[in-house]
């Protein structure tokens, strides 16, 4: 009989969260993440549900309008990834293993998981001024120093949450595309936590300016099970690195229908 292979890398296994328990003086004691996520939700403008409906959005964007549509716990999600293995991809637990999929997406923000991968091209270095041009809007100055990270959330919102009933379509199409990258920001999240990254600024484009397809052409639901993937592995492994961490994804992390299977066999 052939001998069974070790499952988990001994590399993963110093660097995983799980030492700071084991090694109780260890100088960055285990914490509780903190939650990335957008505090203040954006209503849905009338006149934008042709364009969600179409790119499979709708659904998600509902989530997004809703204040306290959900509650989240920062103790139990911390809990819940500090069982992540990054080997396997999936949590470990006495019962077995569990692994979020294509599926669970499906079921929980009813985005598409069929279409073109949601790939950017590279980022343009005149991002910043290619925003400001297309919302007519000069884009706020960063306290902090170095180049912009992103586009502001709040700035965002402020400026182009409300849609006169008057406005011309030039003027629908700047808050559109304001809109998009607010709700793009809040399905993929980053440990910057307030702005929306520049390569979302492509696909943010493209919806506005091209005809309304049949079928929705953008697999977003395979890129939010990637991010989920990467978000969970980085959680794992960057706590012994820095001293605070912070979780993203928050509203998929919990295996509310994921997958069950024995120990050292995994289905995804």
């Amino acid at each position: 009989m052939a001998e069974m292979p070790q499952l988990l890398n001994g590399y993963h296994d110093n660097h995983h969260r799980c030492q700071l328990f084991i090694n109780l003086n260890h100088e960055n004691p285990p914490q509780t993440f903190r939650l990335r996520t957008v505090k203040t939700p954006w209503s849905i403008e009338n006149r934008f549900l042709e364009h969600l409906e179409a790119y499979g959005l709708l659904h998600f964007a509902n989530i997004a309008a809703r204040r306290g549509s959900f509650t989240a716990d920062p103790s139990l999600l911390t809990s819940l990834v500090d069982r992540w293995r990054p080997e396997t991809h999936t949590f470990h637990f006495r019962c077995g293993e569990l692994a979020p999929t294509l599926k669970d997406v499906s079921m929980i923000t009813a985005l598409p998981i069929r279409g073109v991968p949601v790939v950017h091209p590279r980022v343009s270095p005149n991002w910043p001024a290619d925003v400001s041009a297309r919302l007519r809007l000069e884009m706020p100055i960063s306290d902090r120093s170095g180049p912009p990270r992103g586009v502001p959330h709040s700035w965002l919102r402020i400026n182009f949450e409300i849609l006169s009933t008057h406005a011309d379509p030039e003027t629908t199409k700047r808050h559109l595309f304001a809109y998009l990258l607010w709700l793009f920001g809040v399905m993929f999240p980053n440990s910057h936590g307030d702005v929306v990254l520049p390569g979302l600024i492509y696909f943010s484009a493209k919806i506005v300016d091209e005809p309304l397809p049949q079928n929705p052409p953008y697999s977003f639901g395979s890129a939010l099970v990637l991010l989920c993937f990467l978000t969970h592995t980085e959680g794992c492994v960057m706590p012994l690195k820095k001293r605070h961490s912070h979780l993203k994804l928050h509203y998929f992390v919990s295996p509310t229908s994921f997958y069950s299977c024995g120990p050292g066999n995994t289905y995804l």
